[in-house]
């Protein structure tokens, strides 16, 4: 039997991909794996009032990668909100982390784009960056 067979994997579907509960990198130093997740995420600097719109790219257990027209400075700390699309009750989702690169556009008229670490995250009842 296989190393899949021989364990039991809990998964969640996220946006149509299966997530995997159990350890996403298998060895100390590897990148967390990534999953492309189209979503739209709302974002702001911690402290600030004011909501920025984002486009998910893909997300990992580390990270955020989304598309912006109002990318922040690298080490900027920041708040990020978005709702997964499930069941009848879709979950929102906070995350705190800091903008740790940003990056170049993909194309002549696409915007630009972050990445940014995940270092605490919640679910929550009712809208939080929806407004």
């Amino acid at each position: 039997m296989g190393l899949a067979s021989d364990r039991s994997v809990h998964a969640a579907m996220l946006g149509g991909v299966f997530l995997d509960r159990e350890s996403d990198v298998s060895a100390e130093g590897e990148r967390a794996r990534r999953f492309d997740v189209h979503l739209a995420l709302r974002y702001r600097s911690a402290g600030e009032a004011r909501w920025c719109d984002g486009r998910i790219e893909n997300i990992s257990r580390s990270g955020i990668l989304f598309w912006t027209e109002q990318p922040l400075a690298v080490d900027t700390p920041l708040e990020m909100t978005f709702v997964l699309p499930l069941g009848e009750m879709p979950p929102e989702i906070v995350c705190r982390g800091r903008v740790v690169r940003t990056v170049l556009p993909r194309g002549h008229q696409a915007p630009p784009g972050m990445a940014v670490s995940i270092s605490a995250y919640r679910f929550v009842k009712g809208p939080v960056g929806r407004a």
